[in-house]
C-alpha cells in the first residue's frame, strides 16, 4: 500500500493551488470506483477553492493598503506639524486650560508629531486654534 506524502506549504495561509491539486488528484485516485465522484463536484471544489483564494487575496491588498495609508497620514502630520512653526496658535493643556503662544519647534515622539509652546510640549491634537 502506497501513502501519500506531506507536503509543507509556505506562507501563512496553509493551502495554496498545488496544495489543491494534489488533493484533488488523491481523491481521484483513491475514489471507490464502482461509485465515482462526478465532475461537478470536482469543479464545485476548484470553485470554491477560487473563492477562497480571490478572498485571501483582497485580505492581503487590503492589508497593504491600510499600510500605505497610515504611513501617508504619519506624512501629512509632519508636513502640517512642519508648517505650523512660527505660527501663533492656541493649545488645549492637560488641565483643559487653554495656552495661546507661538509654535517654535516641532518634535516627534513614537511618530507622533507634538508642538512647543511657550516652552512646553503639547500633542497636535491639543492645538485648538491658530493664526
Amino acid at each position: 500500500m502506497t501513502t501519500a506524502s506531506t507536503q509543507t506549504t509556505s506562507g501563512s495561509n496553509g493551502l495554496n493551488q498545488n496544495s489543491f491539486l494534489q488533493l484533488l488528484t488523491m481523491q481521484m485516485k483513491y475514489q471507490d470506483p464502482l461509485s465515482p465522484q462526478s465532475g461537478t463536484q470536482f469543479v464545485a471544489q476548484l470553485a470554491q477553492f477560487t473563492a477562497l483564494e480571490q478572498m485571501t487575496n483582497v485580505a492581503t491588498a487590503s492589508q497593504s493598503i491600510l499600510s500605505d495609508v497610515s504611513a501617508m497620514e504619519s506624512m501629512i502630520q509632519m508636513s502640517f506639524a512642519h508648517q505650523l512653526i512660527g505660527a501663533n496658535v492656541t493649545v488645549d493643556d492637560s488641565n483643559g486650560k487653554s495656552v495661546s503662544g507661538t509654535v517654535s519647534s516641532v518634535h516627534f515622539s513614537n511618530g507622533n508629531p507634538e508642538v512647543v509652546v511657550n516652552g512646553s510640549t503639547y500633542p497636535l491634537s491639543s492645538v485648538v486654534k491658530m493664526g
